[in-house]
């Protein structure tokens, strides 16, 4: 059996620590496919690889701003590649250049360039074939084409070391194609899917998932396993963690997943498993997180409950204004739908709701904006006797208004719907009545 391991781009974001992420690899033989992104960033004065190739496309007929960007790229490869003196680089660097700058490469293709390279650089230093991604990974419509990368990926041999680039695969037309922000993540379990692997690890610069971000929680408590369950609701509500769309690829076939930081590859790390193993009364809360700018439209219509179809006529106006519904809360006689802001326009949202008005008769349609969703995550958290009257406490005593409340049947989540500006002091509040005083 083999392991698939990806590895995130501050840990290859220089020679030394692509030097540290290859001996992790080396010290197992069982890591024979290896899949890597772009560079990320070296300190806090520099850019991504990815951000500096959005530059190159948007400024390709800016010869300054273009080469200015271009020479940074190159720069940072050039040191990675004093790993691999024999590796073609300036051949490389010049085809970029010219893909780039002079060709009508579209703009998958052109952020798909810093994982590709990096993986080539990654695949010299360490001895293993280079196996780009287009070679298996198949897109229909936009959307990963499953069946179709399965049926390419058995030609490919299976013995073999591969290192492969994260990120994108290919449309039927053979162009590039990307995932979203962070998708080689889902490169990886891909990769542990096809593969036929017992294990998918993904190296970050972290020592696991925590309860809550470090950044508002300083001294979070890790969390030793999470199940997909609760890591799709974590991921989903804007905990750092993995790319939502990860488990997808593994999920049927159960593929447990390991974080590990690859700063300090001795610490244990996360667990990621269908069904948590290890699971006790002191760890029923696996993550306190939240996500702002969010809007609620609210639709009041007496004896909704009696409206065939209602729901159905109201989430059409939804699709045509190209506007996903995050949540939806209803009652007897009110419906509430909850939005992200960054989906429309003050434009496009008149419009919407004067439309919505047209096409479902309803009594009343408030929007309510700058609302955050607050999410306490956990097992069986309807079974924990105190949970939702600890939180409500908390909330009582900060004098913080709850504009929304909901449980999932789940029983995985709460999430509650507060005032914007009063999230992360809700988290903190929180964390420390059910993390620190339990």
């Amino acid at each position: 059996m083999a392991i698939a391991c990806k590895f995130g781009g501050t840990s290859l974001a220089c020679s030394e620590n692509i030097r540290r992420c290859a001996d992790i690899v080396k010290s197992d033989k069982k890591r024979r496919f290896v899949v890597v992104s772009a560079p990320g960033k070296k300190n806090k004065q520099s850019k991504k690889v990815t951000d500096l190739l959005y530059e190159c496309h948007a400024n390709r007929f800016d010869e300054q701003a273009f080469d200015a960007a271009f020479s940074d790229i190159a720069e940072t490869f050039r040191e990675i590649a004093t790993l691999a003196p024999n590796f073609p680089l300036e051949e490389e660097l010049s085809a970029m250049y010219n893909q780039i700058k002079f060709s009508e490469s579209n703009i998958d293709f052109v952020l798909s360039r810093g994982e590709y390279l990096n993986a080539k650089l990654f695949a010299a230093y360490l001895g293993y074939t280079f196996l780009d991604a287009t070679k298996f990974i198949s897109f229909k419509n936009g959307e990963l084409d499953m069946a179709a990368t399965l049926e390419k990926a058995k030609k490919i041999d299976r013995n073999g070391n591969y290192v492969i680039p994260g990120f994108y695969g290919v449309d039927k037309h053979g162009y590039v194609k990307t995932f979203s922000r962070g998708g080689s993540d889902i490169t990886g379990a891909i990769v542990a899917r096809v593969f036929d692997c017992e294990l998918y690890e993904n190296w970050t610069d972290v020592d696991g998932i925590y309860v809550s971000d470090p950044r508002v929680i300083e001294h979070a408590k890790k969390v030793n396993q999470v199940s997909f369950r609760e890591l799709r609701e974590m991921s989903y509500m804007g905990a750092s963690v993995l790319h939502a769309e990860t488990l997808m690829p593994i999920y049927e076939k159960s593929i447990p997943i390991l974080l590990k930081n690859s700063f300090a590859p001795e610490n244990s790390g996360t667990q990621i498993l269908k069904k948590r193993t290890e699971v006790s009364d002191k760890e029923t809360i696996t993550c306190i997180t939240g996500k702002s700018d969010y809007t609620c439209i609210q639709i009041s219509k007496m004896l909704l409950d009696k409206q065939l179809g209602f729901v159905k006529k109201a989430t059409a106006v939804f699709e045509e204004y190209h506007i996903n519904i995050s949540h939806t809360h209803s009652g007897l006689d009110n419906l509430c739908f909850f939005v992200e802001r960054s989906q429309y326009t003050e434009i496009t949202f008149d419009a919407f709701l004067k439309e919505l008005e047209t096409r479902i008769d309803a009594d009343k349609i408030v929007g309510y904006e700058k609302i955050a969703l607050l999410a306490v995550i956990g097992h069986n958290l309807s079974g924990k006797i105190g949970v939702l009257a600890k939180i409500f406490q908390v909330l009582k005593d900060k004098q913080i208004s709850v504009k929304t409340i909901y449980q999932s049947i789940s029983e995985c989540n709460v999430i509650i719907g507060i005032e914007d500006h009063r999230l992360n002091a809700c988290i903190k509040a929180i964390y420390q009545e059910l993390i620190e005083n339990e």
